[in-house]
Protein backbone atom coordinates (compact mmCIF):
# COMPACT_ATOMS: atom_id res chain seq x y z
CA UNK A 1 0.00 0.00 0.00
CA UNK A 2 1.29 3.50 -0.70
CA UNK A 3 1.20 6.61 1.44
CA UNK A 4 3.22 9.81 1.28
CA UNK A 5 4.12 10.92 4.82
CA UNK A 6 5.17 14.38 3.63
CA UNK A 7 1.69 15.22 2.41
CA UNK A 8 -0.28 14.27 5.50
CA UNK A 9 -0.13 14.62 9.22
CA UNK A 10 1.04 11.48 11.00
CA UNK A 11 -0.14 11.73 14.55
CA UNK A 12 0.11 9.06 17.18
CA UNK A 13 -3.31 8.14 18.41
CA UNK A 14 -4.09 8.40 22.10
CA UNK A 15 -4.12 5.18 24.05
CA UNK A 16 -7.88 5.38 24.46
CA UNK A 17 -8.43 5.35 20.69
CA UNK A 18 -6.02 2.44 20.23
CA UNK A 19 -7.80 0.49 22.92
CA UNK A 20 -11.12 1.31 21.27
CA UNK A 21 -9.98 -0.05 17.91
CA UNK A 22 -8.72 -3.27 19.47
CA UNK A 23 -11.92 -3.67 21.48
CA UNK A 24 -13.99 -3.13 18.33
CA UNK A 25 -11.96 -5.82 16.54
CA UNK A 26 -12.51 -8.32 19.34
CA UNK A 27 -16.23 -7.49 19.42
CA UNK A 28 -16.61 -8.29 15.71
CA UNK A 29 -14.54 -11.46 16.17
CA UNK A 30 -16.87 -12.67 18.90
CA UNK A 31 -19.97 -11.61 16.98
CA UNK A 32 -19.18 -13.57 13.81
CA UNK A 33 -18.23 -16.76 15.68
CA UNK A 34 -21.07 -19.31 16.14
CA UNK A 35 -21.97 -20.46 19.62
CA UNK A 36 -22.79 -24.16 19.17
CA UNK A 37 -20.43 -26.80 20.66
CA UNK A 38 -18.17 -28.59 18.15
CA UNK A 39 -19.03 -26.30 15.26
CA UNK A 40 -18.35 -23.29 17.46
CA UNK A 41 -15.01 -24.68 18.58
CA UNK A 42 -13.86 -25.37 15.01
CA UNK A 43 -15.13 -22.01 13.79
CA UNK A 44 -13.46 -20.24 16.69
CA UNK A 45 -10.11 -21.88 15.97
CA UNK A 46 -10.44 -21.13 12.27
CA UNK A 47 -11.22 -17.47 12.83
CA UNK A 48 -8.56 -17.18 15.49
CA UNK A 49 -5.99 -18.54 13.02
CA UNK A 50 -7.26 -16.10 10.40
CA UNK A 51 -7.00 -13.13 12.79
CA UNK A 52 -3.53 -14.17 13.90
CA UNK A 53 -2.19 -14.75 10.37
CA UNK A 54 -3.85 -11.66 8.90
CA UNK A 55 -2.69 -9.44 11.74
CA UNK A 56 0.91 -10.66 11.69
CA UNK A 57 1.19 -10.37 7.91
CA UNK A 58 -0.38 -6.90 7.92
CA UNK A 59 2.01 -5.66 10.61
CA UNK A 60 5.07 -7.15 8.90
CA UNK A 61 4.11 -5.79 5.49
CA UNK A 62 3.33 -2.29 6.74
CA UNK A 63 6.51 -2.07 8.79
CA UNK A 64 8.71 -2.85 5.76
CA UNK A 65 7.63 -0.50 2.99
CA UNK A 66 9.45 0.97 0.03
CA UNK A 67 11.10 4.31 0.80
CA UNK A 68 9.98 5.90 -2.49
CA UNK A 69 6.40 4.75 -2.93
CA UNK A 70 5.66 3.81 0.70
CA UNK A 71 4.19 0.60 -0.75
CA UNK A 72 4.50 -2.89 0.63
CA UNK A 73 6.43 -5.42 -1.43
CA UNK A 74 3.44 -7.78 -1.32
CA UNK A 75 0.04 -7.69 0.33
CA UNK A 76 -0.67 -11.34 1.26
CA UNK A 77 -3.45 -10.45 3.76
CA UNK A 78 -5.68 -9.87 0.74
CA UNK A 79 -4.85 -13.41 -0.36
CA UNK A 80 -5.94 -14.78 3.02
CA UNK A 81 -9.26 -12.97 2.80
CA UNK A 82 -9.77 -14.10 -0.80
CA UNK A 83 -9.10 -17.73 0.16
CA UNK A 84 -11.57 -17.50 3.05
CA UNK A 85 -14.26 -16.14 0.73
CA UNK A 86 -13.57 -18.70 -2.00
CA UNK A 87 -13.86 -21.60 0.45
CA UNK A 88 -16.96 -20.25 2.25
CA UNK A 89 -20.56 -19.90 1.21
CA UNK A 90 -21.63 -16.29 0.51
CA UNK A 91 -23.76 -16.02 3.66
CA UNK A 92 -20.55 -16.21 5.72
CA UNK A 93 -18.76 -13.52 3.77
CA UNK A 94 -19.87 -10.56 5.94
CA UNK A 95 -18.15 -12.09 8.97
CA UNK A 96 -14.84 -12.63 7.15
CA UNK A 97 -15.01 -9.18 5.60
CA UNK A 98 -15.72 -7.52 8.94
CA UNK A 99 -12.72 -9.24 10.50
CA UNK A 100 -10.41 -8.33 7.62
CA UNK A 101 -11.59 -4.72 7.43
CA UNK A 102 -11.15 -4.20 11.17
CA UNK A 103 -7.64 -5.66 11.16
CA UNK A 104 -6.72 -3.74 8.02
CA UNK A 105 -7.85 -0.40 9.43
CA UNK A 106 -6.28 -1.08 12.83
CA UNK A 107 -2.89 -2.04 11.36
CA UNK A 108 -2.98 0.91 8.97
CA UNK A 109 -3.69 3.40 11.74
CA UNK A 110 -1.48 1.91 14.46
CA UNK A 111 1.47 0.64 12.40
CA UNK A 112 1.54 2.69 9.19
CA UNK A 113 0.38 5.86 10.98
CA UNK A 114 -2.28 6.53 8.36
CA UNK A 115 -5.24 8.75 8.86
CA UNK A 116 -8.53 6.98 9.46
CA UNK A 117 -10.10 8.05 6.10
CA UNK A 118 -7.12 6.73 4.13
CA UNK A 119 -7.11 3.47 6.09
CA UNK A 120 -10.82 3.03 5.35
CA UNK A 121 -10.21 3.58 1.62
CA UNK A 122 -7.50 0.90 1.55
CA UNK A 123 -9.70 -1.54 3.47
CA UNK A 124 -12.67 -0.90 1.17
CA UNK A 125 -10.44 -1.55 -1.84
CA UNK A 126 -9.40 -4.93 -0.44
CA UNK A 127 -12.99 -5.91 0.32
CA UNK A 128 -14.16 -4.97 -3.18
CA UNK A 129 -11.25 -6.82 -4.81
CA UNK A 130 -11.64 -10.04 -2.84
CA UNK A 131 -15.43 -10.07 -2.98
CA UNK A 132 -15.56 -9.59 -6.75
CA UNK A 133 -12.92 -12.23 -7.51
CA UNK A 134 -14.44 -14.79 -5.12
CA UNK A 135 -17.93 -14.27 -6.58
CA UNK A 136 -16.73 -14.70 -10.17
CA UNK A 137 -14.60 -17.73 -9.29
CA UNK A 138 -17.41 -19.52 -7.44
CA UNK A 139 -19.77 -18.77 -10.31
CA UNK A 140 -17.45 -19.98 -13.07
CA UNK A 141 -15.84 -23.07 -11.55
CA UNK A 142 -17.27 -26.49 -10.75
CA UNK A 143 -14.84 -27.62 -8.05
CA UNK A 144 -15.15 -24.94 -5.37
CA UNK A 145 -12.64 -26.52 -3.00
CA UNK A 146 -9.41 -26.43 -5.00
CA UNK A 147 -7.39 -24.80 -7.76
CA UNK A 148 -6.22 -28.15 -9.12
CA UNK A 149 -7.84 -27.76 -12.55
CA UNK A 150 -6.68 -25.59 -15.42
CA UNK A 151 -10.18 -24.13 -15.77
CA UNK A 152 -10.30 -23.21 -12.08
CA UNK A 153 -6.89 -21.55 -12.35
CA UNK A 154 -7.98 -19.45 -15.33
CA UNK A 155 -11.20 -18.43 -13.55
CA UNK A 156 -8.96 -17.31 -10.69
CA UNK A 157 -6.17 -15.51 -12.55
CA UNK A 158 -8.16 -13.53 -15.13
CA UNK A 159 -10.71 -11.97 -12.72
CA UNK A 160 -7.93 -11.31 -10.20
CA UNK A 161 -5.86 -9.41 -12.76
CA UNK A 162 -8.83 -7.32 -13.90
CA UNK A 163 -10.02 -6.62 -10.36
CA UNK A 164 -6.50 -5.67 -9.21
CA UNK A 165 -6.14 -3.05 -11.94
CA UNK A 166 -9.62 -1.64 -11.35
CA UNK A 167 -9.14 -1.73 -7.57
CA UNK A 168 -5.80 0.07 -7.74
CA UNK A 169 -7.27 2.88 -9.81
CA UNK A 170 -10.33 3.21 -7.55
CA UNK A 171 -8.21 3.30 -4.40
CA UNK A 172 -6.04 6.01 -5.94
CA UNK A 173 -9.14 8.07 -6.71
CA UNK A 174 -10.48 7.49 -3.21
CA UNK A 175 -7.22 8.60 -1.60
CA UNK A 176 -7.15 11.69 -3.77
CA UNK A 177 -10.71 12.48 -2.71
CA UNK A 178 -10.00 12.27 1.03
CA UNK A 179 -6.70 14.17 0.81
CA UNK A 180 -5.53 16.05 -2.29
CA UNK A 181 -1.99 16.04 -0.96
CA UNK A 182 -1.62 12.26 -1.11
CA UNK A 183 0.74 11.08 -3.84
CA UNK A 184 -1.17 8.58 -6.01
CA UNK A 185 1.13 8.36 -9.02
CA UNK A 186 2.35 4.92 -7.94
CA UNK A 187 -1.10 3.31 -7.80
CA UNK A 188 0.06 0.45 -10.03
CA UNK A 189 2.52 -0.60 -7.30
CA UNK A 190 -0.42 -1.28 -4.97
CA UNK A 191 -2.12 -3.14 -7.81
CA UNK A 192 0.87 -5.43 -8.28
CA UNK A 193 1.34 -5.88 -4.52
CA UNK A 194 -2.25 -7.05 -4.11
CA UNK A 195 -2.18 -9.17 -7.28
CA UNK A 196 1.04 -11.00 -6.42
CA UNK A 197 0.06 -11.30 -2.75
CA UNK A 198 -3.15 -13.06 -3.77
CA UNK A 199 -1.28 -15.26 -6.26
CA UNK A 200 0.97 -16.50 -3.45
CA UNK A 201 -1.29 -16.62 -0.38
CA UNK A 202 -4.62 -17.76 -1.86
CA UNK A 203 -3.39 -20.95 -3.61
CA UNK A 204 -1.34 -21.78 -0.51
CA UNK A 205 -4.41 -21.69 1.75
CA UNK A 206 -6.69 -23.42 -0.76
CA UNK A 207 -4.22 -26.22 -1.51
CA UNK A 208 -3.38 -26.96 2.12
CA UNK A 209 -7.02 -26.79 3.20
CA UNK A 210 -7.53 -30.00 1.20
CA UNK A 211 -4.36 -31.69 2.46
CA UNK A 212 -4.69 -34.90 4.45
CA UNK A 213 -2.06 -36.76 6.45
CA UNK A 214 -2.97 -39.97 4.63
CA UNK A 215 -1.83 -38.42 1.35
CA UNK A 216 1.62 -37.82 2.84
CA UNK A 217 1.76 -41.39 4.15
CA UNK A 218 0.92 -42.74 0.68
CA UNK A 219 3.53 -40.53 -1.01
CA UNK A 220 6.00 -42.43 -3.16
CA UNK A 221 9.41 -42.16 -1.51
CA UNK A 222 11.09 -41.46 -4.84
CA UNK A 223 8.79 -38.50 -5.53
CA UNK A 224 9.28 -37.27 -1.98
CA UNK A 225 13.06 -37.08 -2.41
CA UNK A 226 12.74 -35.67 -5.93
CA UNK A 227 10.54 -32.84 -4.68
CA UNK A 228 12.87 -32.18 -1.76
CA UNK A 229 15.91 -32.01 -4.04
CA UNK A 230 14.11 -29.73 -6.53
CA UNK A 231 12.88 -27.40 -3.78
CA UNK A 232 16.38 -27.16 -2.32
CA UNK A 233 17.86 -26.49 -5.77
CA UNK A 234 15.29 -23.75 -6.42
CA UNK A 235 15.83 -21.94 -3.12
CA UNK A 236 19.60 -22.43 -3.18
CA UNK A 237 19.86 -21.20 -6.77
CA UNK A 238 17.77 -18.14 -5.96
CA UNK A 239 19.95 -17.40 -2.94
CA UNK A 240 23.07 -17.63 -5.12
CA UNK A 241 21.57 -15.11 -7.53
CA UNK A 242 20.40 -12.66 -4.86
CA UNK A 243 23.48 -12.88 -2.62
CA UNK A 244 26.00 -10.47 -4.13
CA UNK A 245 29.15 -12.09 -2.74
CA UNK A 246 28.22 -15.54 -3.92
CA UNK A 247 26.85 -14.37 -7.27
CA UNK A 248 29.97 -12.31 -8.06
CA UNK A 249 32.18 -15.31 -7.29
CA UNK A 250 29.98 -17.83 -9.11
CA UNK A 251 29.05 -15.82 -12.20
CA UNK A 252 32.41 -14.05 -12.57
CA UNK A 253 30.98 -10.54 -12.52
CA UNK A 254 28.12 -11.26 -14.92
CA UNK A 255 24.94 -9.30 -14.01
CA UNK A 256 22.88 -11.48 -11.68
CA UNK A 257 19.63 -10.04 -13.03
CA UNK A 258 20.17 -12.01 -16.25
CA UNK A 259 20.00 -15.26 -14.27
CA UNK A 260 17.16 -14.42 -11.88
CA UNK A 261 14.59 -16.60 -13.62
CA UNK A 262 16.94 -19.57 -14.20
CA UNK A 263 16.17 -21.41 -10.91
CA UNK A 264 12.43 -21.39 -11.70
CA UNK A 265 12.98 -24.42 -13.94
CA UNK A 266 13.03 -26.55 -10.78
CA UNK A 267 9.38 -25.65 -10.15
CA UNK A 268 8.43 -28.18 -12.82
CA UNK A 269 10.06 -30.99 -10.82
CA UNK A 270 8.37 -29.79 -7.63
CA UNK A 271 4.99 -29.81 -9.39
CA UNK A 272 5.48 -33.37 -10.65
CA UNK A 273 6.71 -34.67 -7.29
CA UNK A 274 4.65 -32.74 -4.74
CA UNK A 275 1.72 -31.32 -6.69
CA UNK A 276 0.15 -27.94 -6.08
CA UNK A 277 0.49 -28.06 -2.30
CA UNK A 278 4.26 -28.42 -2.60
CA UNK A 279 4.48 -25.76 -5.30
CA UNK A 280 2.66 -23.17 -3.20
CA UNK A 281 4.89 -23.90 -0.22
CA UNK A 282 8.07 -23.53 -2.27
CA UNK A 283 6.85 -20.28 -3.87
CA UNK A 284 6.15 -18.91 -0.39
CA UNK A 285 9.73 -19.70 0.60
CA UNK A 286 10.91 -18.08 -2.63
CA UNK A 287 8.99 -14.90 -1.77
CA UNK A 288 10.56 -14.81 1.70
CA UNK A 289 14.10 -15.22 0.32
CA UNK A 290 13.81 -12.70 -2.52
CA UNK A 291 11.75 -10.22 -0.52
CA UNK A 292 14.19 -10.14 2.39
CA UNK A 293 17.13 -9.48 0.07
CA UNK A 294 15.28 -6.80 -1.92
CA UNK A 295 13.97 -4.91 1.11
CA UNK A 296 17.51 -4.96 2.54
CA UNK A 297 18.80 -3.27 -0.61
CA UNK A 298 20.57 -6.42 -1.82
CA UNK A 299 20.14 -8.70 -4.80
CA UNK A 300 19.70 -7.80 -8.46
CA UNK A 301 16.65 -5.62 -7.69
CA UNK A 302 17.74 -4.11 -4.39
CA UNK A 303 19.71 -1.29 -5.97
CA UNK A 304 17.50 -0.74 -9.01
CA UNK A 305 16.78 2.86 -9.82
CA UNK A 306 13.31 4.35 -9.98
CA UNK A 307 10.82 1.87 -8.60
CA UNK A 308 12.61 -1.38 -7.66
CA UNK A 309 9.39 -3.03 -6.51
CA UNK A 310 8.14 -3.45 -10.08
CA UNK A 311 10.95 -5.86 -10.98
CA UNK A 312 10.76 -8.04 -7.88
CA UNK A 313 6.96 -8.10 -8.00
CA UNK A 314 7.16 -9.21 -11.62
CA UNK A 315 9.58 -11.99 -10.69
CA UNK A 316 7.41 -13.28 -7.85
CA UNK A 317 4.28 -12.95 -9.99
CA UNK A 318 5.87 -15.05 -12.74
CA UNK A 319 6.91 -17.69 -10.20
CA UNK A 320 3.43 -17.80 -8.67
CA UNK A 321 1.71 -18.05 -12.08
CA UNK A 322 4.09 -20.80 -13.17
CA UNK A 323 3.44 -22.65 -9.92
CA UNK A 324 -0.33 -22.44 -10.37
CA UNK A 325 -0.28 -23.66 -13.96
CA UNK A 326 2.24 -26.45 -13.34
CA UNK A 327 0.33 -27.61 -10.27
CA UNK A 328 -2.96 -27.68 -12.20
CA UNK A 329 -1.40 -29.55 -15.14
CA UNK A 330 0.19 -32.07 -12.77
CA UNK A 331 -3.15 -32.59 -11.00
CA UNK A 332 -4.91 -33.06 -14.34
CA UNK A 333 -2.33 -35.67 -15.33
CA UNK A 334 -2.76 -37.57 -12.06
CA UNK A 335 -6.53 -37.36 -12.39
CA UNK A 336 -6.39 -38.75 -15.94
CA UNK A 337 -4.15 -41.59 -14.76
CA UNK A 338 -6.55 -42.51 -11.96
CA UNK A 339 -9.51 -42.42 -14.34
CA UNK A 340 -7.68 -44.65 -16.83
CA UNK A 341 -6.90 -47.18 -14.09
CA UNK A 342 -10.53 -47.10 -12.94
CA UNK A 343 -11.80 -47.65 -16.48
CA UNK A 344 -9.40 -50.56 -16.93
CA UNK A 345 -10.58 -52.19 -13.71
CA UNK A 346 -14.22 -51.79 -14.74
CA UNK A 347 -13.47 -53.27 -18.16
CA UNK A 348 -11.66 -56.19 -16.53
CA UNK A 349 -14.67 -56.87 -14.33
CA UNK A 350 -17.08 -56.72 -17.27
CA UNK A 351 -14.93 -59.07 -19.36
CA UNK A 352 -14.52 -61.49 -16.47
CA UNK A 353 -18.25 -61.81 -15.80
CA UNK A 354 -19.21 -62.11 -19.49
CA UNK A 355 -16.43 -64.58 -20.48
CA UNK A 356 -15.15 -62.19 -23.14
CA UNK A 357 -11.64 -61.06 -23.97
CA UNK A 358 -10.64 -57.72 -25.47
CA UNK A 359 -7.79 -57.65 -27.98
CA UNK A 360 -5.70 -55.02 -29.75
CA UNK A 361 -3.48 -55.65 -32.76
CA UNK A 362 -0.59 -53.30 -33.65
CA UNK A 363 0.31 -53.60 -37.36
CA UNK A 364 3.76 -52.03 -36.95
CA UNK A 365 5.04 -54.49 -34.33
CA UNK A 366 2.74 -57.43 -35.24
CA UNK A 367 1.87 -57.83 -31.56
CA UNK A 368 -1.51 -58.61 -29.99
CA UNK A 369 -2.47 -57.38 -26.51
CA UNK A 370 -5.23 -59.26 -24.67
CA UNK A 371 -7.27 -57.92 -21.77
CA UNK A 372 -9.54 -59.96 -19.54
CA UNK A 373 -9.49 -62.74 -16.95
CA UNK A 374 -6.25 -64.78 -16.92
CA UNK A 375 -5.74 -67.69 -16.99
CA UNK A 376 -8.76 -67.85 -19.27
CA UNK A 377 -10.67 -70.84 -20.64
CA UNK A 378 -9.49 -69.78 -24.10
CA UNK A 379 -6.09 -71.23 -23.23
CA UNK A 380 -2.56 -70.23 -24.25
CA UNK A 381 -3.75 -68.65 -27.49
CA UNK A 382 -4.82 -65.51 -25.64
CA UNK A 383 -1.88 -64.45 -23.50
CA UNK A 384 -1.71 -60.84 -22.21
CA UNK A 385 1.08 -60.04 -24.70
CA UNK A 386 1.73 -62.19 -27.74
CA UNK A 387 2.40 -62.03 -31.48
CA UNK A 388 0.11 -62.70 -34.42
CA UNK A 389 2.12 -65.79 -35.37
CA UNK A 390 1.83 -67.29 -31.89
CA UNK A 391 -1.88 -66.55 -31.85
CA UNK A 392 -2.46 -68.12 -35.27
CA UNK A 393 -0.64 -71.28 -34.18
CA UNK A 394 -3.62 -72.07 -31.93
CA UNK A 395 -6.20 -71.41 -34.66
CA UNK A 396 -7.50 -74.30 -36.74
CA UNK A 397 -5.34 -74.63 -39.83
CA UNK A 398 -8.37 -74.24 -42.11
CA UNK A 399 -9.15 -70.82 -40.55
CA UNK A 400 -5.65 -69.32 -40.24
CA UNK A 401 -5.35 -67.65 -43.63
CA UNK A 402 -8.88 -66.28 -43.43
CA UNK A 403 -8.32 -64.93 -39.90
CA UNK A 404 -4.99 -63.29 -40.78
CA UNK A 405 -6.51 -61.60 -43.84
CA UNK A 406 -9.45 -60.38 -41.73
CA UNK A 407 -7.23 -58.90 -39.01
CA UNK A 408 -5.01 -57.08 -41.50
CA UNK A 409 -7.97 -55.70 -43.45
CA UNK A 410 -10.06 -54.54 -40.50
CA UNK A 411 -8.72 -51.02 -40.86
CA UNK A 412 -10.25 -50.68 -44.33
CA UNK A 413 -13.68 -49.06 -44.64
CA UNK A 414 -15.22 -52.03 -46.49
CA UNK A 415 -13.76 -54.72 -44.20
CA UNK A 416 -16.05 -57.23 -42.52
CA UNK A 417 -16.51 -56.37 -38.88
CA UNK A 418 -17.13 -59.93 -37.61
CA UNK A 419 -15.51 -63.31 -38.16
CA UNK A 420 -15.96 -66.78 -36.67
CA UNK A 421 -13.05 -69.19 -36.32
CA UNK A 422 -12.10 -72.35 -34.41
CA UNK A 423 -9.63 -71.86 -31.56
CA UNK A 424 -7.66 -74.43 -29.54
CA UNK A 425 -8.71 -73.65 -25.97
CA UNK A 426 -7.54 -74.67 -22.50
CA UNK A 427 -9.33 -78.05 -22.63
CA UNK A 428 -7.25 -78.94 -25.72
CA UNK A 429 -10.38 -78.90 -27.88
CA UNK A 430 -11.28 -76.64 -30.79
CA UNK A 431 -14.23 -74.36 -30.04
CA UNK A 432 -15.89 -71.86 -32.31
CA UNK A 433 -15.41 -68.22 -31.28
CA UNK A 434 -16.44 -64.92 -32.78
CA UNK A 435 -14.19 -61.89 -33.23
CA UNK A 436 -15.28 -58.36 -34.01
CA UNK A 437 -13.01 -55.36 -34.43
CA UNK A 438 -12.42 -51.94 -35.89
CA UNK A 439 -9.48 -49.64 -36.53
CA UNK A 440 -8.15 -46.95 -34.21
CA UNK A 441 -7.05 -44.11 -36.47
CA UNK A 442 -4.59 -41.29 -35.92
CA UNK A 443 -5.44 -37.66 -36.82
CA UNK A 444 -3.73 -38.10 -40.21
CA UNK A 445 -6.02 -41.02 -41.06
CA UNK A 446 -3.47 -43.81 -40.65
CA UNK A 447 -4.30 -46.91 -38.61
CA UNK A 448 -2.60 -46.99 -35.21
CA UNK A 449 -4.09 -50.31 -34.11
CA UNK A 450 -7.04 -52.64 -34.53
CA UNK A 451 -9.09 -53.37 -31.43
CA UNK A 452 -11.98 -55.72 -30.85
CA UNK A 453 -13.66 -58.38 -28.74
CA UNK A 454 -13.44 -62.18 -28.66
CA UNK A 455 -16.56 -64.02 -27.47
CA UNK A 456 -17.77 -67.65 -27.46
CA UNK A 457 -20.12 -68.83 -30.19
CA UNK A 458 -22.73 -71.53 -29.94
CA UNK A 459 -22.30 -74.03 -27.10
CA UNK A 460 -20.70 -72.39 -24.05
CA UNK A 461 -20.68 -75.37 -21.69
CA UNK A 462 -16.89 -75.61 -21.97
CA UNK A 463 -16.39 -72.20 -20.33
Amino acid sequence: MFWNPASSRRRCLPCAQRFGILLFSLTIFAHVTPTSTNVARNAFLLRFAFVLAYGLLAVLCMRDRDAVTMSTLLWPPAGLLLAALMLSCPRRWPGWMALAATLHVASGVLVAQRGLPAALVFAAGDLALCGAVAAVWRWGTVDRRSLARVGSVLWFIVPLAAASVAGGWLVAQGLHAVDHGIDTQHWYIWTQAAFVGCLIATPLVVAWSNWRAQAFAEQDLRYLWLGLAAAFALLAGTTLVFNKQWSDWLWQGRPAADLTYAPLVFLAFVAVAWGQAGCTLVVTGLAIVTGSYTLSGLGPYGGAGGVPLVAIQGFLGAAALLSLLLGALSADRERATREAVAWKQQLQSALRTSHHLAWEFFPDTRRVIWLGDFPSPYGPACQPDTTVEQWLSYVHEDDRARLLAWVESTGKPDAARRLRARLLCADRQYHEVELNGSAVRLPDGSVASVTGLLSPWGDTSWL
